[in-house]
């Protein structure tokens, strides 16, 4: 029988329900093999910009959601990447120092995540007040992440706090769990060591896609090519649009896209597409979370795409792609990453990044192959996410390093 173990995840844009939910997801994993977990996150949502908490008249709500213990953080609201956002970082910090001293009850274990970087900071102050171990979860690289990006100069005082403060959580960490599969050299430059580091990647839960006995891989029909996800300056949904309309001016009618999501970049991509007159790509609005299962079995391709940016140089960590093997639907995937899950699992085909034409031919093999051969591959994606990317599968590799790390600890204080 496992020893049961207190877990406070410490966050700030992750929500129940919401649109990133990777803590929370790990969270019910957890409490499904009988650990204890209490999640602290904002109230404000970074995604949607709504708020959970009234306006002054809560600073913290305590609930019980799936059997996980809700911290809500009342921090003020904002838009985009300015002052506005740097306070509401400030204000997730207090509100996550001021609620946990009323809890009553202490932690085994504290996780803190690298973005906000300051929020790993305060995870991190709690692992200390507490006496207990420190995990620090990389998911992005901050703040280099934010020099990729454009949002931060290396000459900036903001960069050298935040590169500061990052080393220090890499030394304090008693494990490090990282989403991303090559950040060893760059732990090893921060001061840190390399061996801390256990790779749990994004995960995915598996009973929301039901199995599609009737699908027949798009046999003796137009092919319908789907993109369900973000419109980020760093996901390439421009070159989609341009493949649709290398295809319209070539009149090739094999294909019909069909890309869901919302962000930064959608209204420039809207303009886009009216300025092509697209006939054979329709935009969609967001969707929820737990409409994405039956909105991919619309699908016979699915189609990832992302820019040849420096910020993949850490390896990629997708979560639409464990979506998408969670489908059963072959995959096209666009991108030069360092590492590629598409190739390593068979699901498909891999075509450079930010190019049109190469993405036409992609898409020209994949309907050329023929319908049994797409099933196939969707089967290879599915059996990937079963045995590698299964919530029980990364689930039972968090638990071990939570064990791990009280272990040695305790071992050395």
């Amino acid at each position: 029988m496992r020893n049961r173990i207190k877990v406070w995840y410490v966050s700030a844009y992750d929500q129940p329900e919401g649109q990133s939910t990777r803590t929370y997801d790990y969270s019910r994993e957890l409490m499904r093999r009988g650990h204890e977990v209490t999640i602290f996150t904002n109230g404000f949502c970074h995604f949607t910009h709504t708020e959970r908490l009234r306006y002054g008249d809560e600073l913290w709500r305590v609930e019980m959601m799936d059997g996980i213990r809700v911290v809500w953080l009342k921090t003020r609201p904002y838009k985009g990447n300015g002052a506005g956002r740097g306070l509401n970082m400030l204000d997730n910090v207090w509100r996550i120092l001021q609620a946990s001293k009323v809890l009553g009850d202490s932690p085994d274990v504290v996780l803190g995540p690298s973005v906000p970087i300051l929020t790993g900071w305060v995870a991190a102050r709690l692992a200390q007040r507490y006496r207990v171990p420190f995990i620090f979860e990389v998911r992005d690289v901050w703040p280099d992440a934010l020099v990729d990006l454009g949002g931060l100069s290396k000459s900036s005082p903001v960069y050298h706090i935040f590169r500061y403060v990052e080393k220090m959580l890499y030394r304090k960490a008693v494990s490090i769990s990282s989403a991303l599969p090559h950040i060893s050299e760059h732990v090893e430059a921060s001061g840190s060591d390399p061996a801390k580091i256990v790779y749990i990647p994004n995960g995915v839960d598996l009973s929301p896609y039901t199995r599609d006995a009737a699908y027949d891989g798009g046999e003796g029909r137009q092919l319908v090519v789907m993109y369900v996800g973000s419109f980020g300056l760093i996901h390439d949904v421009p070159t989609i649009i341009r493949a649709a309309k290398l295809l319209q001016d070539a009149g090739n009618t094999t294909f019909r896209f069909i890309v869901i999501g919302g962000g930064f970049r959608k209204a420039a991509c809207e303009e886009q597409v009216r300025s092509y007159q697209l006939r054979n790509l329709e935009l969609r609005n967001p969707i929820p979370k737990s409409g994405i299962p039956e909105a991919q079995r619309g699908a016979d391709i699915l189609l990832a795409a992302i820019t040849d940016s420096k910020a993949y140089r850490f390896g990629l960590n997708l979560n639409k792609l464990c979506a998408y093997f969670a489908s059963a639907r072959a995959v096209l995937f666009s991108g030069n990453p360092p590492n590629d899950p598409v190739h390593e699992s068979g699901a498909g085909l891999s075509v450079p990044a930010e190019d049109p034409q190469a993405m036409v031919v992609g898409l020209k093999e994949l309907a050329g192959v023929g319908a049994a051969v797409r099933i196939e591959m969707g089967e290879r994606g599915r059996r990937y996410a079963q045995t590698a990317l299964s919530m029980e599968v990364l689930g039972e590799r968090m638990e071990k390093m939570l064990v791990s790390a009280i272990k040695d600890y305790k071992a050395h204080p």
